[in-house]
């Protein structure tokens, strides 16, 4: 179950946050949420021995992060004034990424919000893109917002997988509907499941409608365990990289929620991962969602 007792709002460095606040703001007075701006950043420059002596770095490192809790506190400001309670934090650390999974697990937010832009094909499988290492790594629910404010009751597009491909955690998918139904609940929204596989065209015609029927009724009995409608349910057989942001524009969702399973660094260059490939399609929000057993993050990486 999603709770947004406490909401952890990344915040990119000298990006401009307008809209990642006003998200932070319409989820936070969903619950009256307490709320927690961070920046985690990292240069080269201001290490010991790279321009500086240690002192002359530290000193400068310092200065640094007081920079940087000024900016946060100015962003804090109209939430305080909304009478939301708000708390600044900064860290420095190379990946800053792990400095913000770090401070996951130590003050374990109910959510954790970052903003999110297009990446390029080929930086999204080689580079260290800080959106791709949280979506593998971070412990908490994460919502990764395009800039849209959600609309009135939104409407909640749950991705899952009841046929449990790509050595998915069974559980996971029960972890999916319920959070999608705790964002519901708490904002008024309505929530929609989606599954979508490819079906390879085979000659036994009759074995291959079987096959889909079988599917379906996974589908189904996983909405009516949840209490959703089946008319709320929705099956494709189209690739699910194109079919998921197709649907989720038809029904003009404000957030898909989704699984991701971290993966080696190799897994992922081989092959992928569908959070990855659908992320950019998608023009809403999306929420990711990891199993309840979690790996560490020295153990997933080479």
């Amino acid at each position: 179950m999603l709770e947004l007792s406490k909401i952890l709002v990344i915040i990119e460095p000298d990006i401009d946050s307008h809209g990642i606040m006003k998200k932070a703001m319409q989820l936070a007075s969903y619950t009256e949420s307490e709320v927690e701006l961070m920046i985690a950043d990292y240069s080269s420059y201001l290490e010991d021995g790279f321009y500086f002596d240690p002192l002359q770095a530290q000193a400068l490192r310092y200065e640094h992060a007081d920079q940087r809790i000024n900016e946060l506190e100015i962003l804090a400001k109209p939430l305080r004034q909304g009478g939301l309670v708000v708390t600044v934090t900064t860290a420095w650390g190379n990946p800053p990424y792990a400095e913000i999974v770090g401070r996951i697990r130590d003050t374990k937010p109910s959510l954790v919000l970052k903003a999110t832009r297009q990446h390029h094909k080929i930086s999204s499988l080689l580079l260290s893109n800080e959106d791709w290492e949280l979506i593998r790594y971070c412990p908490a629910p994460l919502l990764l917002a395009k800039g849209r404010q959600w609309r009135v009751n939104p409407l909640i597009v749950a991705a899952v997988d009841p046929n449990h491909m790509h050595e998915k955690p069974v559980a996971l998918d029960d972890n999916i509907v319920s959070s999608a139904s705790s964002m519901a609940a708490i904002s008024g929204g309505q929530v929609h499941l989606f599954h979508s596989v490819c079906v390879p065209p085979i000659a036994e015609a009759h074995s291959l409608q079987k096959n889909a029927e079988a599917k379906r009724s996974k589908l189904t009995d996983l909405a009516t365990r949840h209490g959703i409608c089946k008319t709320c349910c929705h099956w494709s057989t189209e690739n699910v990289v194109n079919a998921l942001p197709a649907k989720a524009k038809e029904l003009k969702a404000s957030v898909v929620v989704m699984g991701a399973v971290s993966r080696s660094r190799l897994d992922r260059i081989l092959i992928g991962n569908t959070a990855e490939k659908v992320l950019d399609k998608l023009e809403c929000d999306v929420l990711i969602i990891k199993p309840d057993q979690m790996p560490n993050l020295n153990e997933v990486m080479l």
